[in-house]
């Protein structure tokens, strides 16, 4: 019994390794890229070009959500931002069914772990199926009123060259490390299970004839569960590994990053529940049809691209280089929390002055992104001047003269969370 523990631990582990080889010189890159768009591309941007009930807004919407590696969880707040400031249902719903499917770094960890025809299909299927959903949202969206509440300044524009480039390095290696590797690692654990307790081909041989229900079978595990676009990666190669099609494993990285439970909750919330049943039903209808497109007209050698993967993952000291780098990145991204110094001495120094200070529990922060959204609605709000999120904790500090707590609450609650009494 010993024996046969110590052998599935050992290959439990080593799939973990080979998963990591795999995957870190991609992500790397992926990271680098991702903090070099974060310069040009952020929320500011966004929330400027995004407004009007037409097909540019929709169309501005999906080509700014496709490179942003935002996760499903993420990418609420700021779509709840964006329909506060005025941007149309149809262009709201284009941005989050577009953006948590894809990002810079999860297209390189695509292309490095799933081959190049994924890489491409990925973001091509998050482009159209935004463009298709927003257009359908508006056509049928029956909300008339459509203007800017709030006003955003560019932060990154107000910068140095040299400041600009620090905070692109500090977003890719720093921030985003941050917000994915919980569930980056979660991904991992779950792909090296499925490596080592189903058997190769299990899949295939099994359920061979049953092809268009695993379509079906993929989208009701996807739609309730999270996982984010590079999360879902490795998951994708252990399940291909044994014999799902190529099909049914992109419905399964198409809808898992693109909802789950709570964000489904959250989309009610901000845009209606008839707005929500169509989110849903666009998911789930155009992850199908891609995932039925891929396995008709893409031949793709599963043994042959992840035979490929490993040798291409294991040759020589420089990968080996590369993922020590790498996990040497998201352990300090995890451990390491640069805002609790500032928490800490903007407590001291606040507490002697003479501003208001109202202390709040935001639940449903998991990311840098929701912790930007609750400082953005904070902030909005007549009479604050400082607004300091722990997102550990989720204790939110306000401070400023003749605010209305209540009008605080409701904008927080607004972008999609909630606050404990």
């Amino acid at each position: 019994m010993s024996a046969i523990l110590f052998k599935y631990t050992k290959l439990f582990f080593n799939e973990i390794w080979s998963l990591l080889l795999m995957m870190a010189p991609y992500l790397l890159i992926g990271m680098f890229v991702s903090g070099l768009i974060s310069i040009f591309i952020n929320k500011d941007l966004v929330f400027k070009h995004i407004g009007s009930k037409t097909f540019t807004s929709i169309f501005k919407s999906t080509i700014f959500g496709v490179p942003m590696p935002l996760c499903s969880c993420g990418v609420i707040p700021v779509a709840a931002t964006l329909k506060e400031s005025g941007a149309s249902k149809g262009a709201t719903i284009a941005f989050l069914v577009s953006t948590p499917q894809t990002g810079f770094d999860s297209i390189f960890l695509t292309y490095g772990m799933l081959g190049p025809v994924f890489a491409i299909f990925r973001p091509v299927a998050a482009f159209i199926s935004g463009l298709i959903s927003g257009v359908i949202i508006n056509k049928y969206d029956d909300d008339e009123h459509y203007h800017t509440t709030e006003v955003h300044n560019d932060t990154i524009g107000g910068h140095s060259y040299i400041e600009r480039i620090k905070l692109g390095v500090k977003y890719g290696f720093y921030t985003l490390p941050k917000d994915i590797v919980v569930p980056l690692f979660q991904g991992i654990i779950i792909a090296a299970v499925i490596s080592v307790l189903i058997p190769p081909n299990f899949i295939a041989e099994n359920f061979s004839s049953q092809s268009n229900i695993m379509y079906f079978l993929m989208l009701l595990v996807s739609l309730p569960v999270y996982v984010c676009a590079t999360a879902s990666i490795p998951i994708g190669l252990a399940l291909m590994a044994k014999g799902l099609s190529a099909g049914a494993v992109f419905v399964f990285l198409m809808a898992g990053p693109a909802t789950n439970a709570a964000s489904i909750n959250v989309v009610k919330n901000i845009l209606g529940k008839k707005t929500m049943y169509f989110y849903l039903s666009l998911i789930s209808s155009t992850a199908i049809i891609f995932g039925f497109i891929l396995d008709s007209f893409a031949e793709i050698s599963i043994p042959k691209m992840i035979q490929h993967s490993h040798e291409h993952s294991n040759d020589g000291y420089g990968t080996l280089f590369l993922t020590i780098f790498f996990l040497i990145i998201l352990i300090h991204s995890y451990l390491v929390n640069y805002d609790h110094s500032k928490i800490k001495d903007n407590s001291q120094n606040q507490s002697s002055a003479t501003k208001e200070k109202v202390l709040l529990v935001v639940k449903g922060m998991t990311c840098s992104h929701c912790k930007d959204s609750v400082e953005t609605a904070a902030n909005s709000c007549e009479g604050v001047e400082e607004t300091i999120v722990d997102l550990a904790t989720g204790q939110v500090t306000i401070l400023g003269k003749g605010f209305e707590s209540k009008v605080i609450k409701e904008k927080i609650i607004n972008r999609g969370f909630t606050i404990s009494s």
